[in-house]
């Protein structure tokens, strides 16, 4: 039995890149999912359950803290219930990875097996604004992945995709870092990359500037090898940590109502108003019959068709949120 873990701080993409691996088939033999969200309605959970695996949602808190028992108890049941090949679980994007890990190896080690993918996903336009702002949560993802998995690489400059590789190189020089954009890749080759099963990909992910370099070479480049065990010191600076729940909030919401589409164009334009929204998504009723799914991060916000559901949800995740102007904002009480 495998476990992959695919991290990422809110809006990374964690949820659109697991969809692509599942709908690709990626993952051989039999798969589970575990999904943690972090608000009291399940979002994320939905999107994936229309790839025809089992998923099981743990909702209203973070799971490497104030759930830490609840998911520990899921991922026995899970492998109790379903005995499955892999479990692949995503935190929730305010999740420390390290003290996930943490929690997975306990149940490895009665289980039997180990780690497949152990990632971070990354949005490259938005990299130093979290490391500057988030670090405690953010960098504990990059510094404890394998693999660094950078989204929306085709929106991000030259200039920054280089400063943000070069972050992460500082933050954990033993990273396999993906930067090209998914489209142009294979759900296979993303896994190959991310569990180490063919390192001469690992160098096709990696810009021309990115390159290893020989000793000889004369570009004035410090080679060191990349062969390193990944392991941390989770230990480290523990005594300052905070919890997801004291360093975020969330207003979220089951709603029947039936939105206008261009009304929700409309809440998206203006959602950071009200505290600091760091991400708001939702799968809704429209006018006109259809169902969408909505997703905000700062800068950017869009929405998609979707099949119908049992009802709509709303999730706002930031901090000093304006519940009651939000509930306005959306028009629901």
């Amino acid at each position: 039995m495998k476990i992959d873990l695919i991290s990422g701080f809110l809006g990374a993409g964690k949820t659109t890149l697991i969809k692509k691996m599942l709908e690709e088939k990626a993952f051989p033999g039999k798969i589970v999912v575990i999904e943690n969200e972090f608000g009291s309605v399940g979002i994320d959970g939905t999107l994936l359950k229309d790839t025809g695996v089992s998923v099981r949602e743990i909702s209203s808190g973070c799971i490497c803290c104030t759930l830490a028992g609840d998911f520990n108890a899921a991922l026995k049941d899970v492998v109790k219930k379903y005995r499955p090949d892999r479990i692949v679980i995503e935190p929730s994007g305010v999740g420390k990875l390290s003290d996930i890990m943490d929690s997975c190896r306990s149940v490895l080690q009665k289980e039997g097996g180990g780690f497949g993918i152990c990632a971070a996903v990354a949005d490259a336009t938005k990299y130093a604004m979290y490391a500057e702002n988030f670090s405690e949560f953010f960098l504990d993802q990059i510094k404890n992945a394998r693999t660094v998995i950078l989204s929306r690489t085709q929106k991000a400059t030259a200039e920054k995709l280089e400063s943000t590789v070069k972050s992460i190189r500082k933050q954990n020089p033993g990273a396999n870092i993906v930067t090209t954009p998914w489209d142009q890749l294979s759900a296979e080759k993303l896994l190959a990359v991310a569990e180490e099963r063919e390192p001469e990909l690992i160098g096709e992910m990696r810009p021309d500037w990115e390159q290893p370099h020989h000793e000889d070479c004369g570009c004035g480049h410090h080679h060191h090898d990349h062969e390193h065990e990944h392991e941390h010191d989770h230990q480290e600076g523990h005594e300052h940590c905070h919890d997801a729940d004291e360093a975020f909030e969330v207003w979220s919401m089951e709603t029947p109502k039936v939105f206008q589409s261009r009304g929700i164009d409309e809440v998206l334009q203006t959602i950071g108003r009200y505290g600091t929204v760091l991400r708001a998504k939702g799968i809704v009723p429209v006018e006109d019959g259809r169902w969408v799914q909505f997703d905000y991060v700062p800068g950017e916000a869009s929405q998609k068709e979707i099949a119908s559901d049992y009802t709509g949800r709303l999730c706002v995740i930031g901090q000093d949120l304006d519940r009651p102007g939000l509930a306005a904002l959306f028009g629901v009480s």
